[in-house]
């Protein structure tokens, strides 16, 4: 009898001891990004059957609860970090090729340009297919380190209004760039060339007056046209041409010039331009309009940004905006069976089930909040009374130890008289 009553009182500073483990755990990752409290679960055990009935037999520890509850998120200065709003972990790839998954979304950018997280593991995403939208392949998310190419322009657009007030200039009487009594008004616009010359393309404009053509015979304004780019017209082609206002100021004729302008440069292939007149208006106000034209230069990277999906971009030196990829959100049918390894990351059991992996915000997927990271939800109060707490059980198992030795004493004393 005295056997079984000091292995239970045994069970019992066992179990004190693995809660103050676990309390201990809790204090000691306090301040550790996305760390999950965890709990020590009791049972109880059978003991000696006591008539029909079995006396209990201490204690056990039957498992360990995590309390995955959202933790605080606070703001950092990084633009790779990023804290999950909701449900679901990161999903990363360790160094031995495992996946894990994690709260804490601490990266940065690793030297091959790879976001990495806890333990070097590489953060997970899906690529994005041509028109900007997740594939579904999932892998590593990699941040370009390199230049952004430059794309040549091919479309170059003009919008707003010539003034049908402006004095007329006969049709015959050709443009030129140096004499502006030749033209009623200009505008210029930056184009590149295939290997990321910046060039400028100016457009100038000349009034013709009304003009009559057709049968039944119409009345029009005729405007003339010329383009130089970098102010000479040396090496282009199809630079010249004429468009038509309707007596209402709305372009009628020419808005979309049948041929693409060309221009020969230097050390780059041809330019060729196709031009848009379409948004341009003859009314009684003063000359404005501007052009706009795709293409752009060289690019050096400058910052990441991801918003509240998780879409990784990368913003370039040239204006430029390019989509990388999105991180991935795995939620699992049970987190409690999920099994904690080195690093504070998770790994997948068949008591957790298969994760399900998606964008965030997509099925049961929380969303993403950039620079910014989840605290440990610790409750630091609720620890320290369980220490007092845990102090006290263990003081009253130490008792009854202390107390089952005296007795087992006087037994002994009585054996031996």
């Amino acid at each position: 009898m005295a056997g079984d009553t000091l292995a239970i009182t045994q069970t019992g500073l066992q179990g004190v001891d693995t809660a103050l483990q676990a309390v201990s755990d809790n204090l000691a990752n306090a301040n550790t990004t996305g760390y999950q409290s965890e709990s020590v679960d009791f049972e109880t055990l059978l003991g000696s059957l006591v008539g029909n009935n079995t006396l209990g037999g201490g204690v056990g520890v039957s498992g360990i609860d995590r309390d995955f509850s959202q933790g605080a998120i606070v703001q950092s200065n990084s633009p790779t970090d990023m804290a999950i709003q909701g449900n679901g972990f990161f999903v990363y790839q360790d160094t031995s090729g495992n996946l894990v998954y994690s709260r804490n979304g601490h990266t940065v950018i690793g030297s091959n340009g790879t976001l990495v997280g806890p333990g070097g593991a590489a953060l997970q995403g899906f690529s994005l297919n041509a028109a900007g939208l997740p594939s579904g392949i999932l892998g590593a998310l990699t941040i370009p380190q390199g230049v952004l190419a430059p794309t040549a322009s091919a479309n170059v657009s003009l919008s707003g209004n010539l003034d049908s007030t402006s004095s007329v200039i006969p049709s015959t009487t050709s443009i030129n760039p140096a004499d502006p009594t030749t033209y009623n008004s200009s505008v210029s616009v930056q184009v590149y060339d295939s290997i990321g010359n910046s060039h400028v393309l100016t457009f100038f404009f000349q009034n013709n007056g009304p003009v009559t053509a057709g049968q039944p015979p119409v009345t029009t304004d005729q405007w003339s046209w010329m383009a130089t780019l970098d102010g000479s017209a040396t090496g282009l082609t199809k630079n010249t041409g004429t468009f038509n206002f309707s007596t209402t100021g709305a372009l009628v004729s020419g808005g979309i010039p049948a041929s693409a302008l060309t221009a020969t440069v230097t050390g780059a292939a041809p330019l060729s331009l196709g031009l848009n007149f379409s948004s341009l208006t003859q009314f009684a106000t003063a000359n404005a309009t501007s052009a706009t034209a795709d293409g752009n230069g060289v690019g050096t990277p400058l910052g990441v940004q991801i918003d509240n999906t998780g879409l990784v971009s990368v913003s370039y030196s040239n204006g430029q905006v390019v989509k990388v990829g999105q991180v991935a959100i795995a939620t699992f049918p049970s987190e409690q069976g999920l099994a904690l390894t080195s690093g504070g990351v998770y790994q997948q059991t068949s008591e957790s089930g298969t994760p399900t992996i998606a964008t965030a915000g997509a099925a049961a997927s929380g969303t993403i909040e950039s620079s910014s990271l989840e605290s440990s939800n610790v409750d630091t109060t609720s620890s320290l009374v369980s220490l007092v707490v845990l102090q006290r059980s263990f003081q009253a198992n130490a008792k009854a130890l202390q107390t089952e030795d005296s007795v087992q004493g006087y037994l002994d004393q009585l054996v031996t008289q």
